[in-house]
């Protein structure tokens, strides 16, 4: 049997919109083409609706701060309901954030977010976004495969400290804190799930909540 027909791609230029000759473009050291980038970072996502966001709608649904690490109930999760088998769609985490919300948050401490990825699939896997909890395409519409729930069963994960701040009494000062995570994201498998929640002092008084949100890309990707 005679071999497949090949071919190669000799050549590869750019042009102006309209056909102009006055793109700039330029060759790198290992002999690629080179030319802008119009978009702003991350745009082509948004644009192409598998960038989302999602968390609190609402103080009502807000969570408690944990004084120590949890061990098999995560304060919330972001799950990926994508089926195991047929599908290669994984969410990427690249932002979370918090906020104080009610209450009295502990002045002698600070606060600080964690998160990880659980290390096998989410024993009851979530149908719907909980109470007081809403997701949303960045660019306004989408249906995401990330759904959003809090207080979930979880196998230990190893946690991940991820940032935090000092702060006074909450009665005084406004306090919140966001981490980018595009250096280091978190990629969630089908069924899986990032487990994350705020770590603080127990404050004084019992309803010292917090609201928290979540920003994630959904993409088609072999974790083989």
């Amino acid at each position: 049997m005679a071999d497949p027909i090949q071919a190669a791609v000799q050549a590869v230029s750019f042009v102006g919109a309209g056909g102009s000759p006055s793109l700039s473009r330029s060759i790198s050291n290992l002999g690629s083409q080179r030319f802008a980038q119009l978009e702003a970072p991350g745009f082509e996502m948004s644009r192409s609706g598998r960038s989302f966001v999602g968390g609190h709608s609402a103080v009502a649904g807000g969570i408690a701060g944990v004084v120590d690490l949890p061990t098999t109930t995560a304060p919330m999760v972001l799950f990926n309901s994508a089926q195991a088998s047929g599908t290669s769609k994984v969410l990427v985490v690249k932002r979370i954030s918090y906020s104080w919300a009610s209450g009295t948050a502990a002045p002698a401490f600070g606060s600080s977010c964690f998160g990880a990825v659980t290390p096998s699939k989410l024993a009851t896997a979530l149908t719907a976004n909980g109470s007081n909890i809403k997701t949303q395409a960045a660019r306004g519409t989408a249906t995401p495969y990330g759904l959003i729930d809090a207080a979930k069963s979880v196998v230990q994960p190893v946690w991940m400290l991820l940032g935090g701040i000092a702060h006074g009494a909450a009665t005084t000062m406004s306090i919140g804190y966001s981490v980018n995570l595009v250096p280091h994201p978190f990629i969630v498998p089908p069924q899986f799930a990032f487990a994350f929640g705020v770590l603080s002092g127990l404050g004084t008084s019992s309803d010292t909540v917090w609201i928290m949100s979540v920003a994630w890309d959904e993409i088609e990707a072999s974790l083989n």
